[in-house]
């Protein structure tokens, strides 16, 4: 069967690329025909070209271009059922990712200190990929002649305070939802969304995210000895990697790295697609360009990994890679009131009877890091055993 993807496969990502790459390898091995469709709305491309290099940038087109059979790219739903018709698509999973979003307007309102104003007001723009309808909720179903089934696996809300939804959008999403003929999702906060727009009627399966199972689905990684050699690694590294110098300042990475060299431990700064954006004097760096492969190696085949970010937390706990996770997601309302439960790490670490691996970082007002100390103490102590069960699971 020919089967096309609709995800965030062509987002400056890391995670992105390889939850797309692990469906696609799954379905290349169990004899379909996979095939991305290139959907890249304009705003979404402009907002990463403003924040990644071109270097990197480069580095996950090249990614796309070598692992991948994709459409032609398509801007808004027309554009992806012209690109199912002419690829004679007979299916289509949407997702993994976080593709079931809307924010409407109460969502959308910044409540922003000001010296001069007290306060200022804003509104953030509408983005079509982040709003019902789009393609991502099946907007191009009902354009399609003849209809193909089409399913969405492992979808995410995000950060969607779905209560904020009105009716009237709730009753819209649920009648598109009904064109859908399988629904999981990655974590009770997207149950819980798809519960609330049905009123009870839809409480989908929890799936995992397709990164769980990359060792399986794809077999072509490079051996522990390559990715020492390459990147003149010692046999005990720590990565840590945070997307900004606010989380943790240059004294605690300094203090961290003088703890674990005298444990034997060389500590790596790792970059994210952004580049290095925390200030730091670690004595080993590992900046971008860096190909989403072997980015995922460096984690696999690391003695920890700390910092920011959801996929390496998923890519080690795969790996049975001992973590320290800086929780950067949740939904903060006035800088001051936190709803931890809204984010993806926490329900995974839930779930996983790790949660005392992991700390908020979103509320800045009163946010201290965990000292040097103690998070070297939770990776040297870190469960493997329990890890590995659960990921197995």
């Amino acid at each position: 069967m020919k089967i096309g993807i609709l995800t965030y496969h062509a987002a400056y990502n890391f995670g992105a690329n390889l939850q797309a790459l692990s469906t696609f390898s799954y379905l290349k091995k169990t004899g379909h025909e996979p095939i991305l469709i290139d959907f890249s709305p304009k705003l979404l491309e402009e907002a990463f070209d403003k924040t990644v290099p071109v270097e990197q940038a480069n580095s996950h087109k090249s990614f796309l271009e070598k692992h991948f059979i994709l459409t032609k790219r398509c801007k808004n739903a027309i554009d992806i059922a012209k690109q199912i018709a002419i690829n004679n698509i007979e299916a289509v999973i949407i997702g993994s990712d976080a593709v079931v979003q809307h924010y409407p307007i109460l969502a959308r309102v910044r409540v922003i200190p000001s010296r001069k104003r007290i306060l200022i007001f804003r509104i953030d723009p509408i983005r079509y990929e982040t709003n019902f309808p789009n393609p991502f909720w099946g907007e191009f179903i009902n354009i399609l002649d003849p209809k193909v089934k089409v399913g969405m696996m492992s979808v995410s809300c995000q950060n969607t305070d779905y209560f904020l939804i009105r009716f009237k959008t709730r009753r819209l999403i649920y009648k598109m939802i009904k064109n859908i003929s399988y629904l999981s999702v990655r974590d009770k906060r997207t149950q819980n969304l798809f519960k609330h727009i049905s009123k009870s009627s839809l409480k989908p399966t929890i799936t995992p995210d397709p990164v769980f199972a990359f060792n399986a689905n794809f077999d072509k990684l490079p051996t522990m000895d390559d990715i020492k050699k390459k990147y003149n690694l010692t046999s005990k590294y720590i990565l840590l990697s945070f997307n900004s110098k606010k989380t943790v300042n240059k004294q605690w990475l300094s203090s961290f790295e003088k703890i674990a060299n005298a444990s034997g431990f060389q500590c790596i700064a790792l970059a994210m697609p952004g580049g290095i954006n925390f200030e730091h004097a670690l004595a080993k760096t590992i900046d971008i360009p860096i190909d989403p492969i072997e980015w995922y190696s460096l984690i696999k085949f690391s003695s920890a990994y700390i910092g920011e970010k959801m996929h390496p937390i998923i890519v080690s706990l795969h790996n049975s890679v001992p973590f320290f996770s800086f929780d950067h997601y949740g939904i903060l309302r006035f800088k001051l009131f936190l709803n931890q439960k809204a984010s993806k790490i926490y329900h995974i670490l839930e779930k996983a009877d790790l949660s005392d691996y992991r700390v908020s970082i979103l509320k800045r007002i009163n946010y201290t890091p965990p000292i040097p100390e103690y998070v070297f103490e939770k990776i040297i102590s870190f469960d493997k055993n329990k890890c590995s069960l659960f990921a197995n699971r």
